[in-house]
């Protein structure tokens, strides 16, 4: 029974305060962690490409191309739990400023609170720029895992036809 009541019992405003600040931080921590290792690997991959064609005589081997499909799908699969790990983040500061909402607001029409990353409501009416837009398909965020996505097949196709070359050469 005791239990049962520990589940009824309703946070602090402070607390509830203080663990969505918490969240909001988490999450904004976790986007510098993710774009520092993108710029690792961007600078990484610049590297292969770029020093093939100014050193190397400007083709790419089928090795070097195995070489950028392991390092660009290792970005993948690092980009790909990134992006897992901010619709996670994004979800706690969601709930945790729902719930933080519910308790600030007793009525039952909340009004204009938007928590921190709330982005559908907050664009309603914002018409499309081009030197400002969104598409969720291909937002920042995803970008971390498809860009890499993307390389690791442009790697892997170059390395086969590089492959198939020697061997009916």
């Amino acid at each position: 029974m005791a239990e049962k009541d520990a589940n009824k019992v309703v946070p602090s405003k402070e607390f509830m305060v203080k663990d969505y600040e918490l969240k909001v931080r988490y999450l904004t921590d976790h986007f510098g962690r993710m774009w520092t290792r993108f710029n690792y690997f961007v600078g990484i991959e610049s590297a292969l490409a770029g020093g093939k064609l100014i050193f190397g005589g400007g083709e790419f081997t089928p090795e070097l191309a195995v070489v950028g499909a392991v390092v660009s799908l290792i970005w993948y699969v690092m980009g790909a739990e990134d992006r897992f790990l901010v619709r996670v983040y994004r979800r706690q500061v969601k709930d945790a400023a729902d719930l933080l909402a519910r308790q600030v607001w007793v009525t039952s029409v909340q009004g204009p609170y938007r928590h921190a990353g709330e982005l559908t409501e907050s664009s309603k009416g914002m018409g499309w720029e081009l030197s400002g837009w969104r598409w969720e398909q291909i937002s920042t965020t995803r970008l971390a895992a498809w860009i890499p996505l993307i390389l690791t097949l442009t790697w892997t196709v170059m390395a086969l036809k590089g492959i198939r070359s020697i061997i009916y050469f």
